[in-house]
């Protein structure tokens, strides 16, 4: 009786393992999920509490931090990457299967992301008058700043008060070129040329390279930086915030591998991919991949497999010379993949996020007999349909993940999570899985 047992179990699990997904309840799934997004979107603004067009997000610690407070500060938070991101997944969705619900948040977002505009670029946060500190200088009368997050001291304030950066900056012209696609009625004036922006700071023959970089053997790669900003010689005072000028953290840039894959997306989107950089970007990325470092070549981002998924959808918008990373990172998905379809995150509590991720990477890798993923995508959209939560209201969710980090020393400490985020990896996921069933052949 045991034995039978057992033989059942296997048949089950063999046979769940192996069955798609239907049709039918993917896409009830992606049209709660784009009903929840629409539910959270702010709608309206209120004062610096929140702002119309964005989705909720948090910034929290995970750890008592010097001159921040305990495990657990923090609080809401209104920056221009969460809203560009989910705005360009659903905005990926509607190119698919034009849902009704999309276009006017996408309006409303466009509106948002737009604010965050500063000169030929894009800042992460809104632009708001200081709490704890007037400056002498009248341009930082108002100062680049988290709405919610506890800051005790004026240096720390004035440390929120970064430049302009190359992530913020591609995901936005990546957003706008989007928008256009979906409204052209209401199509916006796009830059002539935006490959400028990002080559004008690269990592060439520089004296002062990051210590997070030097710390993991990137140095002079030709890459992208992270901040749109001209490095001085170092000197200790560039080192600490100042209340008359922006701030380059710790005084140093930084090469980024999850970054330069965004900014390498932008430009291909933009017909751009002879901008001076972009070969040299799609080395250093390659060489991260065969070295090993995939989670720890995004200074930014501690997830284990963010890096997969930004390669993979800059691979998918034609950048070719990405492939080598890609095949590197579909091997590297598939051989981690549970058995239930899930992906483990070393951050608790991140699996659901995790899973998204890389679930979202194979199907932007696409080539799937080529890469034998398409059973590994069956799993996994069978696991995401599982990990979603049903709401009270009809909608659908899926549990929040970091998507974001302090970086550096804070790149374990500080985290940003969404559930909104999230939700717009398993909705694209979903509308993705819809569009490219048909070339998925069970292996």
């Amino acid at each position: 009786m045991r034995f039978l047992t057992f033989i059942l179990i296997v048949f089950l699990s063999s046979w769940s393992a192996w069955a798609r997904p239907e049709h039918g309840d993917v896409r009830e799934a992606l049209d709660r999920a784009v009903q929840y997004l629409d539910l959270s979107q702010q709608k309206v603004t209120s004062g610096e509490d929140y702002f119309s067009g964005e989705w909720p997000s948090t910034m929290r610690s995970t750890r008592r931090i010097p001159l921040i407070g305990p495990a657990g500060t923090g609080g809401y938070d209104s920056n221009s990457f969460t809203v560009s991101s989910i705005h360009n997944a659903l905005a990926s969705i509607w190119k698919r299967q034009q849902l009704e619900r999309i276009p006017p948040m996408l309006d409303l977002s466009m509106e948002r992301i737009l604010s965050y505009q500063n000169g030929d670029s894009f800042n992460f946060w809104p632009l708001l008058e200081p709490k704890l500190y007037q400056s002498t200088d009248p341009a930082f009368a108002r100062i680049r700043r988290p709405n919610h997050f506890p800051i005790k001291y004026a240096r720390l304030e004035a440390g929120c008060n970064v430049y302009n950066d190359a992530d913020d900056t591609a995901v936005a012209f990546t957003a706008m070129q989007n928008y256009n696609l979906v409204r052209p009625e209401n199509a916006l004036e796009l830059p002539s040329e935006i490959g400028p922006v990002f080559s004008r700071f690269r990592d060439v023959n520089r004296w002062t390279p990051h210590f997070y970089n030097l710390l993991h053997r990137t140095i002079n790669t030709g890459a992208f930086m992270t901040w749109l900003e001209d490095e001085k010689p170092f000197r200790p005072k560039s080192y600490i915030p100042s209340t008359n000028r922006f701030y380059l953290p710790f005084g140093l840039n930084d090469v980024d591998c999850v970054v330069n894959a965004n900014v390498l997306n932008a430009l291909a989107r933009y017909d751009e991919l002879d901008t001076p950089g972009v070969k040299e970007a799609c080395r250093y990325i390659e060489r991260a991949f065969r070295k090993g470092r995939q989670k720890s070549c995004g200074v930014y981002y501690p997830s284990p497999f963010n890096a997969h998924y930004v390669v993979a959808k800059a691979f998918d918008a034609g950048v070719k010379c990405l492939e080598p990373a890609v095949k590197i990172a579909v091997k590297d998905i598939l051989k981690k993949q549970l058995p239930d379809g899930s992906w483990r995150s070393s951050i608790s509590g991140d699996d659901v996020h995790t899973s998204l991720y890389a679930l979202n990477a194979l199907l932007y890798a696409g080539q799937f007999e080529t890469f034998s993923s398409g059973s590994a995508i069956d799993l996994g959209i069978g696991k995401a349909l599982l990990s979603g939560h049903k709401n009270f209201d009809g909608s659908m969710s899926w549990k929040e993940g970091v998507f974001f980090s302090g970086g550096t020393f804070a790149r374990h400490w500080i985290f940003w999570k969404s559930e909104a985020y999230t939700t717009s990896l398993a909705a694209d996921a979903l509308s993705l899985y819809l569009e490219r069933h048909g070339n998925m052949a069970a292996e």
